[in-house]
């Protein structure tokens, strides 16, 4: 370990204001509880650019926010392979190659005491193969997609299983994620779950009493398959025939998942009560929560879902699939209600309680915004300083 031990390096793939979401919000909550503890906070936040030569002496922009540094690099990208790949062929070889040479580039300029990367693949691979090389500590912190999707790509795999087993320090966001990571290559003692936490608005939700007016269900997110869309779908539509709902979406609909989304919106005929709306800045999504009659995260997998905390905490009832860090943010009939995943039919019931049950909503919102108050920042802060000083002196 190098004398200072005061400066680390997050690495990520998402960071605002250029992206929009749970990642994104994490990584920047976490380098200001890194910089409130006492250390020198950078963030190396990876983008790629597949139209433009990228020089590393050119790919580096940096400013200042929330007493850290930002470093926004931007990595090239192989050209397509228009004939059958031969041996030496490979279409990610230079974005990570890239990425791990913009790192030691930085390194060189600012010598860090420890390297701590989101996502598994692939920047928890390249961050812990650095930090390994360099003699280091590094933590990889776990948050969904990377252990729930892509070690089932058998070409990802070995590259997982070594990002886990180079870092010094396991982050989960969730046991559940935890677990997985477990089941890929033994890491369970360094491994440390932190959940996200949520800061509790002074307005609670508006609550509908008017029997004349739709009751507005809302789902939010980057919405991809693990989101669960289709599902909701379903449940919307089978809802629509007896009562009077509206759907509304606020997020981002990925490109490889619109054909699916038109498809679903085909077969279930919920064009006209469903309404999908651009991303809203994080500061003001409280206000959106608080006109909804209940809130839906219908997703197949999850880390810790930023939104449905937030939804919890502004009063709103919600209803969980059981993944993820659900199952500990929500208590089932208590603080919400949880449902099977991939199981539009126990979506649609659940739904239907609450619309029938104007008690039942306004009890479960009530021990929602109750039990999000165990979720603090100064919780999240000092779980993330203990992680730090077990591996830096400061």
């Amino acid at each position: 370990m190098r004398e200072q031990t005061r400066k680390i390096c997050i690495a990520t793939p998402e960071f605002p204001p250029e992206q929009w979401g749970g990642l994104a919000r994490t990584v920047s909550r976490v380098a200001r509880h890194a910089t409130d503890v006492g250390l020198e906070v950078h963030v190396a936040h990876f983008t790629v650019d597949s139209n433009t030569p990228i020089l590393l002496d050119e790919n580096r922009k940096i400013r200042k926010t929330n007493g850290f540094t930002v470093h926004n690099i931007t990595l090239g990208k192989e050209e397509p392979v228009a004939t059958v790949p031969d041996l030496w062929d490979c279409p990610h070889n230079l974005t990570l190659q890239m990425m791990y040479q913009s790192l030691e580039i930085l390194d060189r300029n600012e010598r860090f005491d420890l390297f701590h990367s989101f996502f598994l693949y692939p920047v928890g691979y390249i961050c812990g193969m650095l930090a390994h090389r360099l003699g280091i500590p590094s933590i990889v912190t776990l948050v969904g997609n990377d252990v729930k999707r892509y070690i089932f790509s058998p070409e990802k795999v070995s590259i997982c299983r070594t990002g886990l087993e180079n870092a010094d320090r396991v982050v989960a966001l969730s046991k559940d994620l935890g677990d997985m990571a477990n089941a890929l290559t033994p890491i369970s003692e360094k491994t440390r779950i932190i959940y996200n936490s949520v800061k509790i608005p002074l307005e609670n939700r508006k609550i509908n009493t008017s029997h004349s007016s739709p009751f507005r269900i809302g789902c939010a997110g980057i919405f991809k398959y693990a989101k669960g869309l289709p599902y909701l779908f379903k449940a919307v539509a089978d809802l629509a025939v007896h009562r009077d709902i509206k759907l509304e979406l606020v997020g981002k609909l990925r490109d490889n998942e619109k054909k699916i989304y038109d498809y679903m919106l085909s077969k279930t005929g919920i064009g006209d009560i469903l309404k999908l709306m651009d991303p809203i800045p994080h500061d003001l999504m409280h206000q959106w929560l608080r006109g909804l009659d209940v809130f839906v995260l219908p997703s197949l997998t999850e880390g810790c879902p930023n939104v449905l905390m937030e939804a919890m905490a502004v009063g709103v009832p919600v209803v969980a699939t059981r993944t993820g860090a659900a199952e500990h943010l929500v208590e089932d009939r208590v603080s919400g209600l949880l449902v099977p995943w991939g199981d539009s039919g126990s979506l649609a019931s659940a739904l239907i309680q609450i619309i029938d049950d104007i008690n039942l909503g306004e009890s479960l919102g009530a021990a929602g915004r109750t039990r999000m108050k165990s979720f603090s920042p100064v919780v999240e802060r000092r779980a993330w300083e203990n992680v730090y000083r077990e591996l830096l002196n400061f």
